[in-house]
Order: C-alpha cells, then structure tokens, then sequence
C-alpha cells in the first residue's frame, strides 16, 4: 500500500526526535505495512498542499491524508529558480531570520494586503477543488486547527455578531454582508464533510492541551502516537 501526507509542521513531525520514523502518517502507514511519501514541511500553507498534492497524483497513491493549516499563510515562488517560500502572518521560521527582505515583503504582504474573509473563502475553494482532484481515489482530510470555523459557520442570524472582528464591517451594507454568508454557505455545500476527520469537532492542535509539546508547541511522540490511533480507528483498518 502507498500511502501520502501533507500538510504542515504537525503533520511533518516538527519537534519530534525523528519525524521520519514518528511522525503520525509514518504511525498509519506502519500499521497498514505500508510505504509513506510525506510532503509536508514546517511552515506549510495550504496553497502548498493543494499544489503538491495535484501534482503528485500522477503516482496514485492507495491512501491520501491532507492535514489543512492556517489559511492565513501564503506561498510564493521566486522567479528566477521557483524557490518555494511560505509566509505566515507571525514571521515565524529560518528563512525570515536569515533574511530582512523576506521579512520587510511579509510585513507588507500581512499589513496592506491581507484579508481574512478573502483568506477563508479561498481556503474553502481549495478543498473543495482538492476534494474534486481527489473524488475517485481514497483519502481522508483533517483540520490542524480551528481556523475560525464555529464563526464563519455560525447561522445567518448571528454570522455579523460573530465575524464582525474578522472582516471590515464598517465598509459594507448589510446586502454585501448577506451575500458573503450565501457565498460562505454555497462553498460549504461543495464540501464533503464525510470526507474529514470530524470537521469542525477535531482539529490536531487540540492533541497541545492533553499531551507533551516541544517549545515551539508542537506535539511530541505521545501526540502523534495518539492522532494515528484516533485515525487509524477511523478508518477501520
């Protein structure tokens, strides 16, 4: 069985002693006497996933797990050699420390050109066009943290009350309001919730609270151990 991950740090084992061997996909893919191709990497975006993902179905693998990140990070390539660099709104990682210009461009990026709403509308399309490269094949997506949900998701009565401090309010009528919760609402129909291990009931980051992290917080074997039980029950296999 070939089995492939992605997503971002809890998902590549960051802070584990030996990701290759702990980290929670490797966990699966021993117990099913599979072979394991990990794609995902500390700082990952979704952008990223998405990109990666597409292109290595060509392989065809038995088993997909998709872990989706902050859908607030981004991914851009350099043009002169196509340089994968991920951006996160905390400028967190190597790359920013070792380099200002990559620190002065993400302050920009985050203070003049990020949008929140747009940031999760985006994320929704691209599980939804994940989920369609993905249709005929078998592959179990998982959140890694909330992301906002239970607020972007809330009903049409209280969806102003309770994004009102994510989105510019002040700069739209209540018809514009209306017309994002509807768009909100059609991409989610798009969705195959089934398809998730519990959508909006479990996200990875909720493994911080009951077992050891590192100090940057990731969860550590224990974790890791726990999330491939709680997947692999899932799965019945």
């Amino acid at each position: 069985m070939k089995i492939y991950a992605n997503g971002c740090s809890f998902t590549y084992g960051h802070e584990l002693e030996s990701p290759q061997e702990s980290a929670w996909p490797r966990l699966i893919s021993n117990h099913l006497g599979g072979t394991l191709v990990n794609r995902a990497t500390p700082g990952g975006t979704n952008q990223r996933t998405v990109y990666h993902t597409v292109k290595d179905t060509h392989d065809d693998y038995d088993l997909y797990l998709i872990a989706w990140t902050d859908y607030s990070r981004f991914t851009f390539y350099k043009s002169e050699n196509n340089f994968e660099i991920d951006f996160n709104s905390h400028m967190e990682g190597g790359l920013y420390a070792k380099e200002s210009f990559y620190r002065d461009w993400g302050a920009t990026l985050y203070k003049h050109w990020y949008n929140e709403l747009f940031s999760f509308k985006l994320w929704l399309q691209q599980i939804i066009q994940l989920q369609l490269t993905l249709q005929d094949k078998n592959y179990l997506m998982i959140n890694t943290m909330p992301n906002n949900l239970s607020l972007w998701l809330a009903p049409e009565e209280l969806f102003l009350g309770s994004v009102k401090h994510l989105i510019n309010i002040d700069s739209m009528n209540d018809e514009q309001i209306i017309d994002e919760y509807n768009e909100i609402q059609y991409y989610i129909s798009l969705i195959d919730i089934s398809k998730f291990y519990k959508w909006n009931d479990f996200y990875i980051t909720d493994l911080c609270t009951s077992f050891s992290v590192g100090p940057g917080g990731h969860i550590l074997e224990q974790g890791h151990k726990h999330l491939s039980n709680l997947i692999i029950d899932h799965l019945h296999v």
